[in-house]
């Protein structure tokens, strides 16, 4: 019936099954959105469905080609497992599966598939040094720059508190998730290829605005204040390029007590994600 309603153009046959499968996880999703006064036809008409189709399988196939990982069974069976144990809204997994026929292949490489490839893929560009070579360049030669105590322009400001949070003073947000931190700092002496790499996305940070909740050191995951530590012991010190998915940050102190710790920052934003898909071959 879907096919009815889908009346996929007949040169992409080879992706009318693909398109049918997502369509009917999209018309779930639809069924649940809530405030949407436009038909699922209006919202999600047979072109979208058909690009965003094979949109997954550029994705896929440039999984393959510039990083050589295929989707393994045993890939998509944890996949699946891991939506099915962790799914906050178990009715709607129940209706895609129905959607699917209750066809556990048809969710898998519907389901699963893309997720997989989503993730896996993003992955790999987030620390791959040819993409972002520029940007790594930049930062490198800035960091020499600080080093010799050269100005570098676009440094932004922030102090964190060294002391404890008081138990009354607790963020209006929770502090970020722990970010593993891979580096090199073993000790107050490091190279100029000094390097730490981050798993989640950080940004330049700036100095709490008035009123706003203060800034504390042990709110940074623990692996990423041990690196600042051991390289942050006094005026003038620069830190490692600190290399996060989205971009290259370094710190300077500027002045530390035993209260705080004020630095200056700067980043180096990576190519965006978004950009790289459009044209994989561009560096």
């Amino acid at each position: 019936m879907l096919l009815a309603v889908f009346p996929f153009d007949s040169k992409a046959d080879e992706y009318a099954p693909r398109c049918i499968d997502r369509a009917a996880i999209e018309r779930v999703y639809h069924s649940h959105r809530i405030g949407t006064t436009r038909s699922f036809e209006d919202l999600m008409p047979p072109p979208l469905i058909e690009q965003l189709v094979k949109l997954d399988e550029a994705k896929e196939s440039a999984l393959r080609t510039i990083y050589h990982l295929d989707v393994t069974p045993e890939m998509l069976a944890a996949e699946v497992l891991r939506i099915q144990t962790t799914t906050r809204a178990p009715e709607v997994l129940a209706e895609i599966k129905h959607a699917l026929g209750d066809d556990a292949k048809r969710f898998a490489n519907a389901m699963a598939r893309p997720l997989i490839v989503e993730r896996e893929l993003h992955r790999y560009f987030d620390y791959d040094n040819k993409i972002h070579a520029a940007q790594r360049h930049a930062a490198d030669l800035a960091r020499t720059d600080l080093l010799s105590g050269k100005p570098v322009a676009e440094m932004h400001e922030v102090t964190w508190l060294l002391t404890p949070r008081p138990a009354d003073d607790r963020p209006s947000s929770p502090p970020p998730q722990a970010i593993p931190t891979q580096g090199n700092g073993k000790s107050i002496t490091y190279t100029n290829e000094a390097t730490a790499q981050v798993a989640q996305p950080i940004d330049a940070p700036a100095n709490a605005s008035p009123g706003s909740d203060k800034l504390y050191f042990d709110d940074l995951d623990p692996e990423l204040q041990h690196v600042l530590r051991v390289q942050l012991q006094k005026p003038g010190d620069v830190s490692a390029v600190i290399e996060a998915p989205g971009n290259f940050l370094i710190f300077q102190v500027k002045a530390i007590s035993s209260e705080s710790l004020a630095v200056g920052s700067i980043i180096f934003s990576k190519r965006t994600y978004e950009a790289w898909l459009s044209d994989p071959t561009q560096p």
